[in-house]
C-alpha cells in the first residue's frame, strides 16, 4: 500500500466518521425544533435557547456537510460549457477547478481562523457558549474540505471520464 492509498483509505473512514456526526447534528436539531413548536403550542411555553442552539447546529452541519459534498465532487457547478468538450481538456479543468476550490478554501480557512480569534471574547446569549466554538465551524469545514478534495483529485471528476482510466462507473 502507497502512501496515496493510506491517505485515501483514512479519508475514507473520516468520511463515515464524518457523515455520522453531520447525521447526528441534522437529527438533534430536528427533534429540538419539533421539541420547540410543542412547548409553544401545546404547552404555551418557549424553550428560549433551541432557536439559538438551531442555528448553531444549522452552521455547523452546513459547514462540516459541504466537506462531505467536496468528497463526492457534488457542489453546484454549471458544466454546460464542460460537457461539450473532449475529454482530455475535461480533465484539466476538472483539475483547475479542483485547485481553485482548494484554494477558496485556503482563504476560508484563514479568514475563518481570524474570525474566531476575534470572537474569543464573545458569548451567545441565550446558550452562554463561546462564539470561537461556533466560528469555529468554519476553518474546520474549510480544512475537512481541503483534505477530501485533495484524496479525490487523482479521481476524474465525471462518470464518463472514469470509464476512460478503467474505473468502473
Amino acid at each position: 500500500m502507497t502512501l496515496l492509498d493510506a491517505y485515501e483509505a483514512g479519508m475514507d473512514r473520516l468520511y463515515i466518521g464524518l457523515r455520522a456526526v453531520v447525521v447526528s447534528i441534522l437529527a438533534f436539531y430536528l427533534v429540538l425544533v419539533l421539541l420547540q413548536v410543542f412547548f409553544r403550542y401545546v404547552l404555551n411555553e418557549s424553550l428560549f435557547w433551541a432557536e439559538e442552539a438551531v442555528r448553531f447546529s444549522m452552521v455547523w452541519s452546513t459547514l462540516l456537510g459541504s466537506a462531505l459534498v467536496a468528497r463526492d465532487r457534488a457542489h453546484i457547478r454549471i458544466d454546460v460549457v464542460e460537457n461539450l468538450l473532449p475529454p482530455g481538456i475535461r480533465r484539466g479543468l476538472d483539475i483547475v477547478l479542483d485547485l481553485l476550490m482548494i484554494a477558496f478554501c485556503l482563504i476560508l480557512m484563514v479568514t475563518g481562523l481570524q474570525f474566531a480569534g476575534r470572537s474569543m471574547m464573545q458569548t451567545s446569549p441565550s446558550l452562554d457558549l463561546p462564539m470561537w466554538a461556533v466560528y469555529g465551524a468554519m476553518p474546520l469545514g474549510a480544512v475537512l474540505q481541503v483534505a477530501f478534495m485533495l484524496s479525490v483529485l487523482r479521481r476524474p471528476a465525471t462518470p464518463h471520464l472514469a470509464a476512460l482510466d478503467g474505473e468502473p462507473v
